[in-house]
């Protein structure tokens, strides 16, 4: 995920030739709003209610659970009466979560002409890079782990990059995410949604950083890892998310082997 620029921060406060009908459907306060998620998914590529609710907040200085924040990001973006869509919209399940649903958003086409002409050029969004380089239009489950793992890194101040590589050039290296700590150290992980070995991926590796979705699953993966005599690290959303709402982001990684 890139920074944020200056000129995403700052307020628009007239809106672009030919988008006039954005001021029409919401008032000032509400569709400068607008504008700025514009910004912050053109220039920033998240692709998660919950990331861009980060932003959003960190932004205006109100709080991610503010009735504004939330009405913008899962109403007015998901609003099919108005002449254009921003935003595209997705429901993923997320996987050991039962009913959880991840709403996944990403510029349409008409909203990546918005953000050129806001002086933004789009880059390609979390969600858009998983369906190109990993399959995540048919393996939803397992794009829900990935961006929701990518969400929780960010929320504790670490950097987080989706499908960091390139098919051509390293067909033989596809870790699912890289994640930079805030003293720089860089780890590939691999994320799993569901308990399984599969011994001929994990025995080319030194080492893993392992991502599952629940305590349980996590506990199994390592065992088996550990068995296997293959070091490394692990994680998983279920407990990342009760921490996170208990306020305690200090760490990532829940256990070392």
């Amino acid at each position: 995920m890139r920074k944020i620029s200056a000129m995403s921060r700052k307020k628009v406060k007239l809106l672009p030739v030919g988008h006039q009908w954005i001021g029409w459907r919401w008032r000032a306060d509400h569709w400068q709003r607008i504008l700025l998620a514009v910004r912050l998914l053109a220039e920033t590529g998240v692709s998660t209610a919950q990331d861009l609710l980060r932003l959003l907040a960190a932004e205006t200085g109100v709080s991610p659970n503010a009735r504004s924040l939330r009405r913008l990001v899962y109403q007015s973006f998901a609003d099919e009466q108005v002449s254009h869509m921003i935003v595209e919209n997705r429901t993923l399940v997320l996987p050991g979560t039962g009913k959880f649903r991840l709403r996944v958003m990403w510029l349409s086409e008409y909203g990546k002409t918005l953000a050129r002409d806001l002086g933004v050029e789009p880059v390609e969004s979390d969600w858009e890079k998983i369906a190109r380089l990993h399959r995540g239009e048919t393996q939803e489950q397992h794009a829900a782990l990935v961006l929701m793992a990518a969400y929780q890194a960010r929320l504790r101040g670490w950097t987080a990059e989706v499908v960091p590589f390139n098919p051509q050039e390293t067909p033989w290296f596809q870790p699912d995410l890289k994640l930079t700590d805030p003293d720089g150290w860089v780890y590939y992980c691999e994320a799993e949604s569901r308990s399984r070995v599969n011994p001929d991926k994990w025995a080319r590796m030194r080492q893993v950083n392992l991502i599952m979705p629940t305590p349980n699953a996590r506990l199994w993966m390592t065992q088996r890892l550990k068995t296997m005599g293959i070091p490394g690290r692990a994680a998983d959303l279920r407990t990342l998310a009760q921490q996170a709402k208990a306020g305690t982001l200090n760490s990532f990684w829940l256990e070392k082997w």
